[in-house]
């Protein structure tokens, strides 16, 4: 094992832990539900990494899938939150689209064949074609739009302290995905080897979530 998998099955008691601890503080606030439903999938996601590397199991690779594919969605819905705009129901249908289509292609169908395996950068998929890129251009796209109701939440909000959670919100998408974009893409291509590290970068975004209810609380603010 190139990373140590009690890594990954560690930062996934963390993430359970808090998403109980999110959810059970304030069940009814939409802000907190969202949140622990993030962070429980980021924990789903970083268990069955621990179960692809202990297992082999190309299944866990598909549920690891599943959990990738819903999180771009999830982020829209926390920054519609954080904007308080409430949409029709077949606008949500709308947003999550193409998590469904892609669940259905590398899950439910023979797309996906083979397991993933463990390396020095945590998790390799197998090569994933044309709709891998698909699939990255919609991660993209949803993510840019997440990070643009963020702006524009923080930019026609009035009162100071929804405006702070906004610009949080922003930073959360940054925390998450600069690092992660940088060590994929860029430090393999310089031949730069490092210990898998990405499941910090979910800790980091659950420290910050930790940060965004505080503040919520704090200053008495419900969604």
């Amino acid at each position: 094992m190139c990373f140590a998998p009690y890594i990954s099955f560690s930062t996934f008691v963390i993430e359970f832990l808090l998403a109980v601890f999110f959810l059970f503080k304030n069940p009814r606030d939409n802000l907190n539900r969202i949140i622990s439903l993030i962070s429980f999938l980021l924990g789903l996601y970083q268990l069955n990494e621990f179960l692809i590397c202990v297992t082999d199991i190309n299944l866990f690779t598909k549920f690891a899938m599943i959990m990738i594919i819903i999180l771009p969605g999830l982020a829209i819905s926390y920054a519609l939150i954080i904007f308080r705009k409430k949409i029709k129901f077949y606008w949500h249908m709308l947003i999550y689209a193409p998590a469904v289509f892609f669940i259905l292609m590398f899950v439910l169908s023979n797309y996906l064949n083979q397991s993933a395996f463990c390396s020095t950068i945590f998790i390799e998929y197998p090569y994933l074609g044309l709709l891998g890129k698909f699939l990255g251009l919609y991660y993209l796209l949803y993510l840019s739009a997440s990070i643009i109701l963020f702006y524009f939440a923080s930019s026609k909000i009035t009162s100071k302290y929804e405006k702070v959670l906004s610009n949080l919100g922003i930073l959360g998408m940054f925390i998450f995905v600069v690092p992660t974009f940088i060590f994929l893409l860029f430090l393999p291509a310089l031949q730069i080897q490092f210990p898998s590290v990405l499941c910090e970068f979910a800790l980091l975004l659950a420290i910050e979530f930790i940060f965004v209810l505080w503040y919520k609380d704090k200053h008495n603010l419900m969604y």
